[in-house]
């Protein structure tokens, strides 16, 4: 179920892939400072951890939490935040890499 998403909605909001592994919570979100939403911000759980940004039409709602199509590890290889919160180019950089990576859904049904 897909829904107009606001800032305090998204936040705190568990993110797990296609096989309902979860991948991280939701700390943030591109642009923070109102407008409409077009990136998330997830500190993977994990040793590793680190922080991500996904993009919000990729996500759903499956009543427990959000859900992406593409899997754990691909959202281990994007591209980590530069900084705390995050610099100028890293939501270019998170788009550029989202527009080219095909859900994990896809990969497996070839």
């Amino acid at each position: 179920m897909r829904k107009r998403w606001t800032r305090w909605s998204l936040l705190g909001q568990e993110v797990c892939d296609g096989a309902g592994v979860p991948v991280g919570l939701v700390v943030d979100t591109y642009p923070f400072d109102g407008g409409e939403i077009e990136l998330v911000v997830v500190r993977l759980d994990g040793a590793f951890g680190g922080r991500r940004m996904l993009p919000l039409h990729e996500l759903w709602h499956d009543g427990f939490g959000l859900r992406t199509a593409f899997s754990n590890w691909q959202v281990e290889d994007s591209p980590e935040l530069s900084t705390g919160r995050h610099a100028v180019e890293d939501p270019d950089r998170a788009k550029s890499f989202w527009r080219f990576e095909e859900p994990a859904d896809i990969i497996h049904a070839a």
